[in-house]
């Protein structure tokens, strides 16, 4: 994967390695530097989380808060750009290339001062793969079981050698997580929070309002983090946060629109932050609808769909236009495939072919959302020249975030994806393992020869051949027009000036270990 160029104030200034972690297995050791503690830092962004259970949980608004309260055996770099040691110090891989042993840092204990032992990292790794109500499963699929025989080492055993597996223990499912204290509060209320071994804890959770999280007292690195609190502030509208953050009711404001952050800019007391990212922006096409069933009539909207003129009339210069589902800077992206250009004559003569004519649409938005109402506005626009009206069903955040699994709700929507690991197989499963997300809310049950391709893809260990792989695949979405690219776009986020040391990875991870603000 190509090097993602950051550009973040005040990002791991003055870094000192961390004593006793070795670089193993070709991956870094993350480096940290020492501050004095601070008080407190708001950010306002527009959803609440809704499940702190990582095994359990969709969506971003829950996985990006993971990475704050629990720690894996390695993980992402910052950039984006490779794997790096977490609390493993080192592993090794047999030669069949399915047992991976990896060694664990010495006193590790969680949040509540409990030690992390061998039935902490082997119940958190058979609970990720055993929970019938996981939505990860694709990435823990090709782990048979785990044998831990003492707290410091962890073995892994592999179904079969694969190319993802390194890339697959970067989910956070498989973050390290308290047995004991499952059990003490049981099933239901681990929704609520978990026991980690990461810079932060949940310390208090009002529903649709704030979640706070409190620093590790037994973080393993002195002096980290650097504030004492951070709380996640719910304002749904982005205007709204536009304003608090101007007016120092919040330190930071996170999924702003494109204008908005053209705006900041120009306020010298806000810092805009168009971090690199792999969130790809598409409209899925509800194929259970039976006005969406002819793959003649979704091509037709395809061809009617201009995506250039959704950077150019929106984005203001934040986004690139889009051709596939998968964001460019993955190895694994197919350019090969036609950008939606605007062929309105081509898409008139589909829909002639398909005998309709007068079609009606809704495609559903998150209601507060400047994006999502600009594109739906733009296809209204778009798809208007050839014929076909398009009704804007926004809905608030809750009820939006529970209708979309619905598809008796809509038509089209708008929908979106980032990467939480480096490899595709993650990405995939949400695609072809229907149960999981409806085909990405698309109602489409992808073929058994598209099955296949995903199935080898998965476990191919050349990497020249996995692309060809999932170049296939990709074409194979577009040959049956059930995803319409928009755009790529950078996480849009816009920070107090005072505030240093914000990370947000492109995989969208936070990293809040040196996050302060300036007194």
């Amino acid at each position: 994967m190509d090097k993602f160029m950051l550009n973040r104030r005040g990002f791991l200034a003055g870094a000192a390695a961390l004593s006793g972690l070795a670089a193993f297995g070709g991956l870094a050791a993350p480096q940290f530097a020492l501050a004095a503690p601070q008080e407190k830092i708001v950010i306002g962004r527009p959803v609440d989380s809704d499940d702190l259970d990582p095994v359990t949980c969709l969506g971003n608004i829950n996985i990006f808060i993971f990475n704050l309260i629990i720690d894996g055996l390695v993980k992402t770099s910052n950039d984006g750009s490779e794997i790096e040691l977490n609390l493993a110090t080192g592993y090794e891989v047999d030669e069949s290339g399915t047992v991976w042993t990896f060694h664990v840092q010495e006193g590790l204990v969680f949040s509540d001062g409990s030690p992390v032992t061998a039935e902490d990292w082997e119940w958190t790794f058979t609970r990720a793969i055993e929970s019938e109500d996981s939505n990860w499963h694709m990435c823990v699929e090709n782990i048979d079981h785990v044998e831990c025989p003492d707290d410091t080492t962890v073995i892994i055993y592999c179904k079969e050698e694969a190319a993802s597996t390194l890339a697959n223990l970067c989910i956070f499912t498989l973050g390290v997580q308290s047995k004991a204290y499952f059990e003490k509060v049981g099933a239901d209320e681990y929704h609520n929070g978990i026991i980690g071994t990461g810079p932060y804890m949940v310390k208090e959770w009002k529903r649709g309002e704030y979640l706070t999280l409190a620093a590790n007292p037994n973080y393993r690195v002195e002096g980290q983090p650097y504030t004492k609190e951070v709380e996640f502030k719910i304002v749904s509208d982005d205007s709204a946060r536009v304003i608090q953050l101007q007016g120092n009711d919040i330190d930071i404001a996170t999924d702003l629109p494109f204008a908005t952050l053209m705006q900041l800019e120009n306020d010298p007391n806000i810092t805009v932050q168009p971090d690199p990212s792999t969130m790809v922006y598409w409209i899925s096409i509800n194929t259970t609808r039976e006005k969406l069933m002819d793959r003649k009539v979704r091509e037709a909207l395809y061809l009617a769909t201009n995506s250039q003129e959704f950077v150019d009339t929106i984005a203001f210069g934040y986004a690139t236009a889009a051709s596939s589902v998968f964001a460019p800077t993955s190895e694994f992206y197919y350019g090969g495939l036609d950008q939606p250009s605007g062929d309105i004559e081509a898409a008139k003569k589909l829909l002639e072919e398909a005998g309709v004519s007068n079609l009606e649409l809704s495609i559903l938005i998150r209601g507060g959302n400047e994006t999502h109402k600009a594109i739906g506005m733009i296809l209204m626009k778009q798809w208007a020249e050839i014929g076909v009206t398009v009704k804007l069903d926004e809905r608030e955040a809750t009820s939006y975030q529970k209708d979309r699994k619905d598809l008796t709700q809509y038509d089209l929507i708008v929908s979106g994806w980032s990467d939480d690991i480096q490899d595709p197989s993650e990405f995939m499963q949400f695609i072809f393992d229907f149960n999981v997300n409806s085909g990405y809310y698309s109602g489409y049950h992808q073929p058994e020869e598209m099955q296949a391709l995903n199935a080898q893809a998965q476990i191919e260990l050349d990497n020249e051949v996995r692309k060809d792989l999932y170049a296939q695949i990709q074409q194979g979405f577009r040959d049956e027009g059930i995803y319409i690219p928009i755009m790529v776009t950078p996480w849009c986020n816009a920070l107090q000036s005072g505030v240093t040391g914000w990370v947000q990875t492109p995989l969208g991870n936070y990293r809040f270990e040196e996050l302060a603000r300036e007194a």
